[in-house]
């Protein structure tokens, strides 16, 4: 007898309403792979966290449409992996780490199907401990439950098929932008204490821009920022603001490219868009593009087919 196995695609997931914005902060916090504090520690600083922070939160997802976008495109993508006709899974669907559908309903779900292996997909190009280590840990929890086989693919965003894409993504960036354009990869920033810690995060990222870079024109300036900082401690540099402080003492176009996002989201929508591109606008930068993300780009899903069967066939 055969064995049923599926693929759950993840992402952090995101409030459908106004109304969910806390309690999807709440889960963030809870995590601790997100907060590593004691568990009593944890749920007082959570709590302050989300006190602080909800109104402010409510505010920006208003502005973008009042809900995360990112729930519709993680559907479309999941419908999109459907139609590539994998011969290894017999289900292919998703999940969220912090909103429903979780990967504890995910799961039961599935061992009620009768499926008795789970491929997780994180939807994150490069592998961080706060995130896609949270996501494992969560899914090998459990499967442990529900006595069912798990395997999680990582770290793919270097291969060279999604390399190959976002380059075609910068190029058309590059060409709207015109003559004399510098780009600035940005990626969602961790607090330095990961690293510390061993967690190589950074250096994929930095290789993810160096890779671009490369594809660019000879003397092309560009640069690597980071975005998304929280709370007083050291995160991941050069911050964001920084980078647009550099830029913005020249009037040349600025292509601003985001690497750590599969689909819009708050980080893309407000951060980059409603911030950081005004911003350069308003102090003089002569036009700034924003190369966009996957969404529902079907050549995104076909290179992450491939990239799983690959994967999956070793």
């Amino acid at each position: 007898m055969s064995v049923k196995q599926a693929l759950v695609l993840v992402n952090m997931g995101g409030p459908a309403s106004t109304e969910e914005i806390a309690p999807y902060m709440r889960a963030i916090f809870a995590d601790p792979f997100i907060l590593p504090l004691p568990w009593l520690l944890r749920g007082f600083v959570s709590n302050k966290i989300v006190k602080k922070r909800t109104q402010p939160v409510i505010e920006k997802y208003n502005l973008i449409g009042g809900k995360s976008p990112l729930l519709k495109w993680t559907e479309k993508q999941v419908k999109l992996m459907r139609r590539n006709d994998s011969p290894l899974f017999e289900h292919i669907t998703h999940a969220y780490r912090y909103t429903s559908p979780t990967l504890d309903q995910t799961f039961a779900s599935l061992k009620k199907g009768g499926y008795q292996s789970v491929t997780i997909l994180p939807m994150f190009p490069h592998s961080s401990r706060a995130m896609t280590g949270s996501i494992e840990h969560e899914a090998k929890r459990l499967a442990k439950r529900h006595s069912i086989t798990t395997y999680t693919i990582d770290a793919w965003g270097l291969h060279k098929e999604i390399i190959a894409l976002q380059s075609e993504y910068l190029k058309s960036a590059m060409d709207e932008a015109g003559t004399g354009a510098r780009v600035l990869f940005v990626a969602h920033g961790i607090p330095m204490r990961e690293v510390k810690r061993g967690d190589n995060y950074p250096d994929k990222v930095s290789e993810n821009a160096a890779m671009l870079a490369e594809t660019l024109p000879a003397g092309t300036d560009w640069g690597l920022a980071y975005q998304s900082r929280v709370g007083p401690i050291e995160w991941t540099q050069p911050y964001l603001e920084d980078e647009l402080e550099r830029l913005a003492k020249s009037s040349d176009p600025v292509v601003i490219m985001p690497l750590s996002f599969v689909a819009d989201c708050l980080e893309t929508l407000y951060d980059l868009d409603r911030i950081a591109a005004p911003e350069l606008l308003n102090r003089g930068v002569s036009k700034v593009v924003r190369v966009p993300v996957y969404n529902d780009d079907p050549r995104f899903i076909e290179r992450m087919a491939q990239l799983v069967n690959e994967v999956c066939d070793a």
